[in-house]
């Protein structure tokens, strides 16, 4: 009788335990679960506001960048107007009796590079005669591919382009051999045809399929000699080659042919400021806080009387 006593209390006692520890586990089941969700939803959080710091920082960063690029690039701009308001200024300079004189003190037509110096940076000037370039609009197909061969391009892309180029200059409809008319630029799924007149700008030669901007302004053709005997300061300045394109063609004057003798290579004698003669003022700006640079292009004529010594024919940003 006193065991099964003792065993109804040790039952008793068992039951008593368990009721203790089942509303112990069923508060903290639940618990655990609810911080455990609540913890991941901290940390998604704390992952989106670093996130969203970021974009924002980078973002800041870009247009801080994009700023300080604008404001270079304009004072780069301003500086090289100022050097061709100093190229100007300089016209007719009387030739220099000896060469021992600074290029920067003795402004002449004659392709060399010249600084101006300013606080804020420096302009790069060069002065070319227009007339001895050759004339696209009048050249023929022999000028225009000896032409093409001095700005570096092979026998078989000049053949091309000077048919191409005759193409988009002559006023018929019959492509030549390697050349290319308006039905050829339709095929092509290009959205304007031939002019079938003057070229107005030099560089509407763009517009001829095949030729490139790197076969255009030399730009592949290494550091050019010219700038080789500038200050460092100057070496990253981007310029048009002197055998490319740019530098061999013109829209004004008669000329047709390059000059004998030099394989396209402009005359590197002195060259005079001439009354009624074209000139070519090249200018390019650069920051003293930095890259990038900016250049101004001016065909003007020396006219060397009235208010004015000049003409400005026309003007480009390049």
């Amino acid at each position: 009788m006193n065991n099964i006593v003792q065993s109804l209390r040790r039952k008793t006692e068992d039951r008593r335990q368990k009721t203790k520890i089942r509303p112990l586990y069923s508060v903290l089941c639940p618990l655990s679960s609810v911080r455990g969700v609540v913890l991941i939803a901290v940390l998604w959080s704390c992952a989106l506001i670093m996130w969203f710091s970021f974009q924002i920082s980078a973002q800041t960063r870009l247009l801080g960048e994009d700023r300080i690029h604008s404001i270079r690039e304009s004072q780069a701009l301003y500086l090289a107007i100022g050097g061709c308001y100093e190229a100007l200024a300089r016209m007719n300079q009387a030739t220099p009796q000896s060469t021992d004189k600074p290029l920067d003190l003795t402004w002449q037509p004659d392709g060399q590079p010249r600084i101006v110096r300013y606080n804020s940076g420096i302009a790069v000037v060069i002065i070319e005669p227009e007339e001895i370039k050759v004339n696209v609009n009048s050249a023929q197909e022999v000028q225009l591919r000896q032409v093409l061969q001095s700005a570096g391009a092979d026998e078989l892309t000049s053949e091309k382009l000077a048919d191409r180029i005759l193409d988009f200059i002559d006023a018929d409809d019959i492509p030549r051999p390697k050349g290319m008319e308006k039905d050829d630029y339709i095929k092509a799924g290009l959205n304007y045809i031939p002019f079938n007149g003057p070229l107005t700008d030099l560089d509407q030669l763009l517009l001829v399929p095949g030729l490139s901007q790197q076969l255009f302004y030399g730009y592949d053709n290494g550091i050019d000699e010219r700038m080789g005997e500038l200050p460092g300061s100057c070496q990253d300045l981007v310029i048009p080659a002197k055998n490319s394109l740019f530098s061999l063609l013109t829209i004004y004057g008669g000329n047709a042919n390059l000059p004998s003798g030099l394989q396209g290579q402009q005359d590197s004698v002195f060259k005079l400021w001439r009354p009624g003669g074209l000139y070519r003022i090249l200018s390019f700006g650069k920051s003293a806080n930095g890259p990038p640079s900016a250049g101004v292009w001016l065909t003007v004529r020396y006219t060397s009387d009235g208010e004015k010594a000049y003409q400005i024919l026309s003007r480009k940003v390049m």
